[in-house]
């Protein structure tokens, strides 16, 4: 499967299949309001290999929120830069993650790692799709029919084909049937619990304050503000990340939940959604994304300009 994210579903093909609602998804994936779910990614780090990797690398511990835009900033140009650009960042990924190999630290046991092994690279990329798939109805209100879930799939599989290792076992699962069969026996038999993951997660509250194209006098600014609002921040992301993990990664994660952040999350479920129904694109959407849109919008309006025919017209044959 080739077809890219920018794509237009192909409705005729099944007539379960909602183009309007494809299309919403389509929004999701490049949407700013997936980052209230940011900690659902801890799910690769369950995989102790891989808590052993970024444990050993240190960047974590250095600003754990400058890492976690970068990896944001790598996953938009995967989903919504064009052909080369997808190519070439994934071809950046794979070479770069050439160094990421070893022993992890005594914590770790010495576990060995290798980052561009099948086992591993297979299951953080599977980790990226499985978090769009299920925060799509929590941040929109929209529940998906079995084949509008298959072909969002399909997308996004189609997106992140660069990112396949040449082995068969480093392909992505070729359905979702597969890839959630995938994604169970993986999350029931193969995680577990790590001090790198309960660590991390319980720090969401205590995030420092990005360093990225952040000048040091806006920093000392910003800081005062950002000490108040980032335990609540944290938390918000600490429930509803919670809430789109499978279960037995939920587990991992040694945070408790309880009743109460059951309600809260009821609650931020209503704002997600008022906020996806009312914001404009311009603030809903990460920038790349709403530039894709915008030229969707333009290739529609200027095709609108063309001839039906170049033939002579019947008035004047």
């Amino acid at each position: 499967m080739t077809t890219h994210a920018t794509s237009r579903p192909d409705e005729s093909a099944d007539s379960h299949i909602r183009s309007e609602v494809l299309q919403e998804f389509r929004k999701h994936s490049g949407s700013v309001l997936a980052g209230a779910f940011a900690g659902a990614a801890f799910d690769e780090v369950a995989l102790v290999p891989v808590a052993a990797a970024v444990d050993r690398t240190g960047r974590f511990d250095e600003n754990f929120t400058d890492r976690t835009a970068r990896g944001g900033a790598s996953s938009m140009i995967a989903l919504w830069g064009d052909s080369d650009d997808r190519r070439a960042e994934s071809e950046w990924l794979k070479l770069r993650h050439r160094d990421v190999h070893g022993a992890g630290s005594a914590k770790f046991g010495g576990v060995e790692y290798s980052a561009l092994s099948p086992y591993t690279w297979k299951w953080v990329a599977l980790s990226g799709v499985f978090m769009v798939l299920n925060t799509f109805t929590y941040c929109t209100g929209t529940e998906m029919r079995p084949d509008e879930e298959e072909a969002a799939y399909q997308m996004l599989r189609g997106t992140f084909a660069d990112l396949e290792l040449p082995s068969a076992a480093g392909k992505f699962p070729a359905d979702l049937a597969a890839a959630r069969e995938y994604y169970d026996t993986m999350a029931t038999g193969e995680l577990a619990e790590n001090p790198f993951i309960v660590e991390k997660f319980a720090g969401l509250t205590k995030l420092p304050l990005p360093t990225l194209r952040l000048s040091r006098r806006a920093r000392r600014i910003l800081t005062p503000l950002w000490l108040v609002i980032r335990p609540v921040v944290g938390h918000v992301i600490q429930v509803c990340s919670l809430k789109a993990m499978h279960p037995a990664v939920q587990e991992l994660t040694g945070f408790d939940l309880k009743p109460r952040h059951e309600r809260e999350f009821a609650v931020y479920v209503r704002l997600l959604q008022w906020a996806w129904r009312h914001l404009p694109d311009r603030l809903l959407l990460q920038p790349l994304a709403y530039n894709r849109f915008q030229y969707e919008k333009l290739i529609h309006d200027l095709r609108g300009f063309k001839l039906e025919s170049f033939a002579v017209p019947e008035c004047r044959r």
